[in-house]
C-alpha cells in the first residue's frame, strides 16, 4: 500500500471457494473478458475499468491478467517451511489445458524470508494452429527487522503462442456444417507470438526517527513521537515482443491490408525497459496518526525499440550505352530491409501523499504526481479517497481522480511488416468518480462510478490506432456479494456499464457470474465437500476482434458477441490439507437453440464442452 511503504496482513486461504477456477490465473484479476478461447493466449477485460493504464506497453496488454508483478506479491513470514503444490488438466480429449504451479517459501530466521514460485500454463491446439507454452516463474524475499525493512521480487513471464487469426466462417461453424471441430478454416496457419515480461523490484526502509513506547508501573502504555523514514524503490521492467508469420506477398491473408517487405519470412520485433527510482521521505504511520504524510521524486529511463522495415536502394542490374565512349549505368531499385531503432527518454516527476488514520471511523488518502521532464512532461495525477466505518461492518466512502495522461509511445510511432503509423495524439485527460460500499465480513462489494474521458485512444476497424474527437462518458456499476444459509452458498458478481460513444468503445450492457454450491463437512470435519454450479453471461454487443501481428483487441462490426450462458457443475473436496475437483465445463454447448454461439471475441470460440480435474496440495511442514 501507499506506493510500497505500507504493508497489510491477508490472510491465507485454504478453502475449497473457487478452488475449479483456479486454473486460470486471469481470474483472481477479474471474472469478465474478452477470450481468444485457449489457456494462456490473448485476454480484454470486459470491466473497462480494469484494463491495463493508456501507458502499458501496448503490445503486452493481452497478457497483462496472467503477469505475476511485483504489486501481485503476497509476503510470508512463517514459523515452519510452507510449500503448495497444484496441478489441472482436461484429460482425455485432443485439446487439453494444463496448469502447473508449486510454490515453497521458509524464513531463514525471524525476521528473512525467502520464496519461489513456478508456473506452466499450456493449452494443446482444438483448431489449426492454435497452441500456447507459458511459464511464470519469480523469486520473492523479505527481511524486517528494528529500523530496517527490505522487500524484493524477481519475475519472468514467457508466453509462446501460436496465432490462427481466428474462424474464416463464422456462419459454417455456427450452423455445425463439421464434424470434427478441427476441419474448421482459419485465417492463419503459420503465425506464432512470442511476448516475455522480465521484471526486477527492490524496495527499502529505514526509520530514522521512532515513536516511543512507555509502559508505568501499573502496565499503562504511552506513545510519544512520530516516526520519520526514508524509502527507497529500484525497479527494471522489460517487455519484449516477437510475432513471425509465412507470407505471399501476392496473396495477403484478409486479416492483413498491407506488407511491407518482399520476403516471405517476416519478422517483428518491439521492446521497452524501463529502470526507475523512487525516493520518499515518509513522516507518521497511519496505523497509528491522525495524519502521515509523504514527498517523493522518481525517475523512470525508458528505452523504446523496434525492428521494423526501411527502404534502401539495393543493387538491380547494370545497362550498357553502347554510344562512344562507352559507358556504364548502375541500376538501383528500393527494397524493405530490417532496421533496429531505439529512442530514449527520461522521465522525472515529483509527488505528494497524505492520509489519516486506518483504525479511526473515518479514513482518507490524498495524493498526487506531476512530471517535470520527460515523455510525460507536463503531465499529471490527483486521486484522493474518503470512507468512514458502519457499525464496523463496512467501508462507507468515495474515491475519485484527475488525471492527464500521454498516450503510450507506440501508440504514435511505430512501423512493422504489416503495420506503420506516425501519430502525435494528445494527451488523455481524465476525471472518474466513484461511491462504494466495501464490507469483509459478509464479502460485500458494490460501486457505482461515472468517468469522463477527453482524447480518448481507440483501436478501430482497421486495427489502427485512432483517437476520438469527442468528450465520452462512461457510467458503471458493480456488485459481489457472498450469501449463506446453513450449508448454501451463493457468490454473485454483477457489473452494469454504459457508454455515451459506442461506436468507438463496446461494451456489454451488463455482465454476471454466480457460482452456487452446498458445502458439507464429514466425519468430524476431516472431509469438506462442495457440490454446485457456475453460471457466467453477458448480453450481446459487438464484441473486439483480435490482431494477432500486434495483440490488440480492436473494433469489428460484423457480428453481435454474448448471450450464450456459459454453465459449469462441478464437485470439491478437502480432506486435510488436500482440495480435490471435478469440473464439467460449458455443458449447454449445441444444445437446442443455444447451439454452437459460444464466443468471447470474433471469429475466437471458446472451448466447448469438457471434463476437467484439479488438486492443490500444501504441507506446513
Amino acid at each position: 500500500m501507499h506506493n510500497f511503504t505500507r504493508f497489510e496482513e491477508t490472510p491465507l486461504d485454504t478453502n475449497l471457494h473457487q478452488v475449479q477456477r483456479d486454473y486460470n490465473p486471469a481470474y483472481k484479476e477479474g471474472f469478465s473478458y474478452e477470450s481468444i478461447g485457449i489457456l494462456g493466449h490473448a485476454l480484454n477485460h470486459v470491466d473497462f475499468f480494469l484494463r491495463p493504464e493508456q501507458d502499458a506497453f501496448v503490445f503486452g496488454r493481452a497478457w497483462e491478467p496472467y503477469l505475476k508483478t511485483p504489486e501481485r506479491t503476497i509476503f510470508f513470514n512463517t514459523k515452519t517451511p510452507f510449500t503448495s503444490l497444484a496441478y489441472s488438466t482436461n484429460p482425455f480429449i485432443e485439446y487439453r489445458e494444463e496448469n502447473v504451479e508449486a510454490l515453497h517459501t521458509q524464513n531463514f530466521s525471524p525476521f528473512t524470508n525467502f520464496g519461489i514460485v513456478f508456473n506452466i500454463l499450456a493449452g494443446k491446439a482444438l483448431y489449426e494452429n492454435q497452441a500456447t507454452r507459458v511459464n511464470r516463474v519469480g523469486l520473492f524475499g523479505s527481511h524486517a527487522k528494528d529500523r530496517y525493512s527490505i522487500f524484493g521480487t524477481f519475475y519472468y513471464n514467457d508466453f509462446k503462442v501460436q496465432d490462427n487469426g481466428g474462424l474464416e466462417d463464422i456462419e459454417s461453424f455456427l450452423a455445425e456444417e463439421e464434424d470434427k471441430l478441427w476441419l474448421y478454416s482459419v485465417n492463419l496457419i503459420d503465425a506464432k507470438s512470442h511476448y516475455r515480461n522480465l521484471s526486477l523490484f527492490l524496495t527499502q526502509k529505514y526509520n530514522l526517527v521512532e515513536r516511543k513506547t512507555m509502559t508505568d508501573s501499573l502496565g499503562h502504555k504511552t506513545t510519544t513521537g512520530k516516526t520519520l523514514s526514508v524509502s527507497h524503490q529500484l525497479n527494471f521492467e522489460r517487455h519484449l515482443k516477437d510475432y513471425e508469420d509465412r507470407v505471399n506477398p501476392s496473396n495477403l491473408s484478409p486479416l492483413y491490408e498491407n506488407y511491407y517487405y518482399e520476403i516471405q519470412n517476416p519478422r517483428d520485433s518491439v521492446s521497452e525497459d524501463m529502470l526507475s527510482n523512487v525516493f520518499q521521505l515518509i513522516l507518521g504511520d497511519p496505523d497509528y496518526d491522525k495524519i502521515s504524510a509523504r514527498v517523493f521524486v522518481g525517475d523512470e529511463l525508458r528505452r523504446f525499440g523496434a525492428l521494423s522495415p526501411h527502404m534502401v536502394p539495393v543493387f538491380s542490374h547494370v545497362d550498357t550505352i553502347t554510344t562512344m565512349p562507352l559507358a556504364l549505368d548502375s541500376i538501383f531499385r528500393d527494397s524493405a530491409q530490417s532496421v533496429f531503432t531505439n529512442e530514449f527518454f527520461n522521465d522525472v516527476y515529483v509527488g505528494f501523499h497524505m492520509a489519516g488514520p486506518t483504525t479511526g471511523t473515518w479514513d482518507w488518502v490524498v495524493g498526487g504526481k506531476y512530471y517535470l521532464l520527460g515523455y510525460q512532461q507536463n503531465n499529471f495525477q490527483v486521486d484522493a479517497t474518503f470512507s468512514r466505518k458502519l457499525m464496523q461492518k463496512a467501508d462507507l466512502g468515495i474515491r475519485g481522480s484527475l488525471e492527464l495522461k500521454r498516450p503510450h509511445y507506440f501508440t504514435n510511432t511505430y512501423s512493422s511488416s504489416f503495420f506503420k503509423w506516425q501519430n502525435d495524439f494528445p494527451s488523455l485527460f481524465s476525471i472518474k468518480g466513484e461511491a462504494f460500499i466495501k464490507g469483509d465480513r459478509d464479502r460485500m462489494d458494490v460501486r457505482a462510478g461515472i468517468a469522463y474521458l477527453s482524447n480518448f485512444v481507440y483501436w478501430d476497424q482497421h486495427a489502427l490506432p485512432q483517437v476520438y474527437d469527442t468528450d465520452l462518458l462512461i457510467f458503471s456499476g458493480y456488485f459481489s456479494r457472498h450469501f449463506q444459509i446453513s450449508g448454501y452458498n451463493s457468490e454473485t458478481k454483477f457489473l452494469v456499464q454504459y457508454t455515451t460513444a459506442d461506436e468507438v468503445l463496446r461494451l456489454p450492457l451488463a455482465a454476471i457470474y454466480t457460482s452456487n454450491y452446498w458445502d458439507q463437512s464429514l466425519f468430524r470435519g476431516a472431509l469438506v465437500t462442495n457440490l454446485g454450479f457456475d453460471l457466467y453471461y453477458t448480453t450481446k454487443y459487438k464484441a473486439s476482434s483480435y490482431m494477432p501481428a500486434t495483440g490488440v483487441f480492436y473494433l469489428q462490426d460484423e457480428y453481435d458477441v454474448g448471450g450464450f450462458p456459459f454453465l459449469d457443475v462441478f464437485l470439491a473436496f478437502r480432506v486435510k490439507r488436500t482440495r480435490i475437483y471435478a469440473s464439467l465445463n460449458n455443458i449447454l454447448e449445441g444444445i437446442g437453440f443455444i447451439g454452437n454461439s459460444y464466443f468471447t471475441t470474433y471469429r475466437h470460440p471458446m472451448r466447448p464442452r469438457n471434463l476437467r480435474f484439479g488438486l492443490v496440495w500444501t504441507f506446513y511442514d
